[in-house]
């Protein structure tokens, strides 16, 4: 079997970048690409869809993240056999995750159209100005898109196994510029508002499950798939659900967290509404830019474990965390330096709703390299086989410190600083709780992995 990127054996530096870059390159469209959907809303249809818009990410993406993050065990299963050289395994997981993805975004769409209104009562969304009608209309219309999403996503992780990551860039591409251009003939043209964004939203989507499953159908060797002769299995799914399933937890956790951030952020009116939404998208944008490098990270470690060197893990963990750390600081003191001008993109004529911006990025942009590196550890320590620990790790640092500050600190100083102040602090005691997280595991794998079979060694490798 060949790879387009050997994981296993040379130096890694630049091995993860040729890895990364075209991933980050596809975080950072996909962004720009929403971003483009709430400059586009915002500037033709006003504050008030832009707040409608923006009330809606952060309980979207709790429903959508406890199934994203089987996509992690999808990464981590089909690397492993790869390392292994187990053609069959790598066959089964491929042919498993294909069936799987679109199953599983039906069910969210299901539980998503009759759910999404409730919570956004719940979530304390404005009903003046039409803001919670808007935003309940926009969740109704793009769940529809989430099957087409997960297979995007789930066939994204087959083909990063292969090292190939090229091609799941181009095709986010090609669906993001008819993203941009849907969005302008629904929204500037057709004047549909947040209907519009939502449909130009599903149809990419369309677009891009479309173009990568083509991808994988006319493509030769192992990383292929037919309908013909699939080859199910029941154990590779198990195995998928036990890495993924925790991660999708944590990710699910981390983004009910940012929801009940929304909430204390929905409190203080549109304005206040309007001007993190500016801010949240441009954070989100350093966010997937950092967090590319959580692919190599679980990709690199993963394959490594399979092929028994685990010696190459502490150098592939460490070059990752600090290009993380780098990069971090590099974009996060840039995008502060830059504050002004990218608030004028997003707002116009609405000097409060600016400064309600300028609370949160002055807070959060000059140190957001920390979120960088407490997401890219979760993925290191997943490589190794274990994905509960980290896990629960990032549920209690990143999710119950939050809940219990708005619960205690907010409440007895409700400003949207008190409110903003608790990311940098829960980047803080998460990673530095990952770290000896991840010292553990990897005393643990390099002390039973040296010498058992290879059946001992898959069964090391989902050790949780």
């Amino acid at each position: 079997m060949s790879e387009k990127i050997d994981m296993l054996n040379g130096g890694c530096a630049k091995k993860i970048i040729a890895f990364t870059v075209p991933i980050m390159l596809q975080g950072i469209l996909q962004s720009i690409y929403n971003s483009a959907d709430l400059v586009i809303v915002g500037r033709f249809s006003g504050d008030i869809a832009l707040a409608s818009v923006g009330a809606t990410g952060a309980i979207f993406n709790v429903l959508v993240a406890l199934f994203m993050g089987i996509s992690a065990g999808v990464d981590v299963v089909s690397s492993f056999h790869h390392g292994m050289r187990d053609e069959k395994g790598v066959k089964q997981v491929i042919d498993t995750t294909v069936i799987t993805a679109p199953i599983l975004g039906i069910l969210v769409t299901i539980i998503g159209f009759f759910c999404f209104e409730p919570v956004l009562r719940l979530m304390n969304t404005p009903e003046t100005d039409g803001v919670l009608a808007g935003a309940a209309i926009y969740l109704k219309i793009i769940v529809l898109g989430v099957p087409f999403s997960m297979i995007y996503n789930f066939c994204a992780a087959i083909l990063r196994t292969a090292g190939e990551t090229q091609r799941p860039f181009m095709y986010l591409a090609i669906s993001g510029v008819a993203n941009v251009l849907l969005n302008l003939l629904f929204v500037a043209v057709f004047h549909w508002g947040v209907v519009g964004v939502a449909l130009a939203t599903v149809i990419s989507q369309a677009i891009s499950a479309a173009l990568i499953m083509i991808r994988l159908i006319k493509n030769e060797g192992l990383f292929s798939f037919s309908f013909k002769n699939i080859s199910f299995s029941w154990q590779k799914l198990g195995k998928i659900i036990k890495i993924g399933i925790p991660a999708g937890i944590q990710s699910c956790a981390m983004n009910l967290s940012n929801a009940f951030l929304q909430s204390g952020v929905n409190s203080f009116g549109n304005d206040a509404i309007a001007g993190s939404t500016a801010v949240s998208t441009v954070e989100s944008l350093l966010w997937v830019t950092l967090t590319s490098f959580v692919n190599a990270a679980t990709t690199f470690v993963s394959k490594n474990v399979g092929a028994g060197k685990i010696e190459r893990v502490n150098k592939i963990v460490f070059t990752t965390i600090s290009m993380t750390a780098v990069l971090g600081i590099v974009l996060g003191l840039g995008s502060f330096a830059l504050s002004d001008p990218i608030m004028s993109i997003f707002i116009k004529d609405n000097p409060v709703a600016v400064q309600y911006g300028y609370d949160r990025l002055k807070i959060t942009f000059p140190i957001y390299f920390l979120a960088g590196i407490m997401g890219v550890l979760p993925g290191a320590v997943r490589g190794l086989g274990y994905s509960t620990a980290p896990s629960l790790i990032a549920i209690f640092g990143a999710c119950g410190i939050r809940i219990v500050w708005i619960y205690t600190i907010f409440k007895m100083y409700p400003s949207l600083t008190t409110l903003y102040l608790v990311h940098p602090i829960t980047w803080v005691i998460t990673s530095l709780a990952l770290t000896i997280n991840y010292i553990i595991c990897y005393k643990l794998v390099k002390k039973r992995i040296k010498g058992p079979s290879v059946s001992e060694k898959e069964e090391l490798a989902y050790q949780t």
